[in-house]
């Protein structure tokens, strides 16, 4: 909530999103309870309550980036199922809700069968164990499978994605949470005409992201929020950073500083 404005783009009490282009990393100001930032970097918040928004955040502006960029690659609906990799974390948790809501058949990846339900909840019309998934043997191509792929994962994970890719569509990644290794041979980009697409969403322009923004208020808006979004308190953020690096959270982790 803006509490002092020297740009006429916005006024006191105007509720806005900032993320990116260095704020919170190269700008200090991630986890404080008031911030000055450049008016470039704000996007003026509606259709979302502040609260949605918070719990939607980079994760959710980086998983309708993914789907707008599979889709200005020409993936569609009939392209085939959407494989979600990492699905129960905060991108791919997000991105199992948006790419639900605006009509696609998703399938998420996760180690974390114990939380199909949760992934179900949001969205996902079926759930599939990453061990059983991830092709370890280094085969040059597999079956063909996915009409797209939104991998936060990277490693062997995304190589399995990227070789059982259907014909002529496309992968996009956005994290390497396994490695920012990639080993596998070019015959999948050669043979089946697939793309790898790449998504930072921490440098993309005030144009795209209200553009995108449009997009999460709108037609894309991710439903199940509340279920997303863990709420936890100031003095309990290192035990949740410690949780999120060892892989004991789902969703989205959000500090409210009033708890």
């Amino acid at each position: 909530i803006v509490v002092e404005s020297g740009d006429d783009t916005f006024g006191v009490g105007d509720e806005v999103y900032v993320a990116g282009r260095g704020f919170g990393t190269l700008r200090d100001g991630g986890f404080a309870e008031f911030v000055r930032f450049p008016a470039d970097r704000a996007i003026r918040v509606e259709g979302m309550t502040l609260k949605e928004s918070i719990v939607s955040g980079v994760a959710g502006f980086t998983a309708a980036y993914c789907l707008h960029k599979l889709e200005a690659a020409g993936v569609g609906i009939d392209s085939g199922p959407v494989l979600i990799t990492g699905a129960t974390g905060g991108v791919g948790s997000l991105a199992v809700s948006i790419l639900s809501k605006a009509g696609y058949y998703c399938v998420g990846c996760t180690g974390k069968m114990d939380k199909a339900k949760y992934l179900k909840r949001l969205g996902a019309n079926e759930v599939i164990d990453r061990r059983a998934f991830d092709d370890t043997a280094g085969n040059t191509l597999l079956k063909e499978r996915w009409g797209g792929v939104i991998d936060s994962v990277g490693g062997s994970v995304l190589a399995t994605a990227v070789k059982s890719l259907r014909y002529g569509c496309s992968a996009v990644t956005c994290g390497l949470a396994q490695s920012p290794q990639l080993d596998m041979t070019v015959y999948p980009f050669i043979l089946r005409g697939v793309n790898l697409l790449g998504v930072d969403s921490v440098q993309c322009d005030v144009e795209l992201r209200e553009q995108l923004w449009k997009k999460l208020v709108g037609e894309w808006k991710p439903g199940n929020l509340d279920v997303i979004g863990d709420v936890c308190s100031l003095a309990e953020v290192d035990e949740k950073i410690d949780l999120i690096l060892s892989g004991g959270t789902t969703g989205r982790v959000i500090i409210d500083m009033d708890r």
